[in-house]
């Protein structure tokens, strides 16, 4: 094929020009060339032309990543609220388990100040509940992964998701879990990039007890924790020793130093209050940031395995590498308000790595069908009938394909609000 293109070939031209879509004469709903259409018509050309042509990748294998604190969610997108029924409903369902435990709204989340949402037992529920209602919904369109892992508190969402704990049972985790963090005491997390975490760990022994990793996100990544006079005190050490290495160097918001020393006094009556915990099979497999590995249907039942889960470093570099691990043609998918740690997968597993957004603030919709879209285009088929369910029939002024012969095609209500070009 390379060749071919490189040679202005017949066989790339006729490829190039026909950019078969979907599967061809069907009509089916995105416009995006399809890698296994494509390739089938390059097969019957090739085989005319007594060419062989090399086996493309097999489908691609989806591990979503649910991220954890530090991601900021200002408000849920309405569109998604009022067009779409299984993510407007798993939002209710949350709440409503929410509210068993404390009179707590969540819905709508553009009610709550900016200072409130810095508050963890208000800013942690908000985060599980997009994250469970925005995967529920990426299921229910055929987009499922075999694999999990989630960043901090987004393995509770993770773990849920994936089977291994009930729905009421992860809101147990969270509730009680945020509820216990917001009563210890303010500290300080400082994202340090682009110097190898080793170097770092170096620089942190005068402040041993004071500061420490939090979270190792990549080889040259790493989250600080600790009192906010210590953590200060770093940045500005670390700001003048890399001076001339590029270092970034990132305060998050967040009220709290979470998976530091300030978790030790809450752990006892977290690893209490959660318990019991239902022991559930799960579906497909969760890769533990607490350990780095997949982790069993027994772990997650276990309350002290929370609590650890809390207070520990978060071990996502070396869960992405198990992610990929015996596995080919991987990709993954942010499950979060906004991209948050794509850079931290592609350093770890290198450029070439697909890491898609699910979300974006203020472009919700354009973000989720350029998703499903550039998956389409690798080869992933979604369930298309529950992707158009409830949604009418639009004209759209665009040009006729001679195949199908039709003058309109399918656009969901939502999309006829936005301008779409012919």
């Amino acid at each position: 094929m390379k060749q071919a293109k490189e040679d202005y070939s017949k066989i790339w031209g006729v490829i190039n020009i026909s950019a078969v879509n979907q599967n061809g004469r069907s009509m089916t709903p995105i416009t995006r060339p399809s890698q296994i259409e494509q390739e089938k018509l390059l097969r019957k050309l090739m085989s005319a032309a007594s060419t062989e042509l090399a086996m493309s990748k097999a489908e691609p294998q989806l591990v979503f990543v649910f991220c954890g604190n530090g991601v900021m969610l200002k408000e849920f997108s309405e569109a998604l609220l009022s067009s779409e029924p299984v993510f407007r409903d798993k939002c209710k369902e949350i709440e409503a388990l929410f509210q068993k435990h404390a009179p707590i709204s969540l819905l709508p989340a553009g009610g709550h100040s900016p200072k409130d949402l810095l508050n963890p037992e208000l800013s942690q529920p908000l985060l599980f509940t997009l994250q469970v209602a925005l995967s529920s919904l990426l299921k229910y369109w055929g987009i499922k992964p075999v694999a999990a892992v989630g960043h901090s508190v987004g393995e509770v969402a993770a773990a849920h998701f994936a089977g291994y704990l009930s729905l009421a049972d992860a809101v147990k985790v969270i509730y009680h879990r945020s509820r216990l963090q917001a009563k210890t005491a303010r500290g300080r997390m400082l994202v340090v990039g682009n110097i190898p975490v080793q170097e770092i760990a170096e620089r942190l022994h005068p402040y041993s007890g004071k500061v420490c990793i939090a979270a190792f996100n990549s080889p040259v990544s790493c989250t600080l924790s600790g009192n906010s006079d210590s953590v200060d005190a770093v940045q500005r050490d670390l700001a003048q020793a890399f001076s001339q290495r590029n270092i970034f160097l990132h305060v998050l918001s967040v009220p709290a130093a979470y998976h530091s020393p300030s978790m030790d006094m809450i752990l006892g009556e977290l690893e209490k209050n959660i318990q019991p915990l239902e022991k559930e099979k799960g579906e497909i497999e969760v890769i533990s940031t607490l350990t780095g590995m997949a982790a069993t249907e027994n772990d997650f039942a276990q309350s002290k395995f929370w609590a650890r889960h809390t207070r520990e470093p978060v071990a996502f570099t070396q869960a992405i590498k198990t992610a990929v691990r015996d596995r080919e043609n991987v990709v993954f998918v942010e499950i979060s308000p906004h991209r948050a740690l794509q850079r931290s997968i592609k350093e770890t597993l290198g450029k070439g790595i697909q890491v898609f957004s699910s979300l974006q603030t203020d472009a919700e919709y354009q973000t989720l069908f350029t998703l499903v879209g550039n998956l389409f285009e690798l080869g992933y088929n979604p369930n298309w009938q529950h992707f158009y369910n409830g949604y009418q029939s639009v004209p759209v002024a665009i040009p006729r394909y001679h195949c199908g012969g039709r003058k309109h095609h399918l656009l969901p209500r939502h999309l006829s609000k936005m301008q779409v070009s012919g």
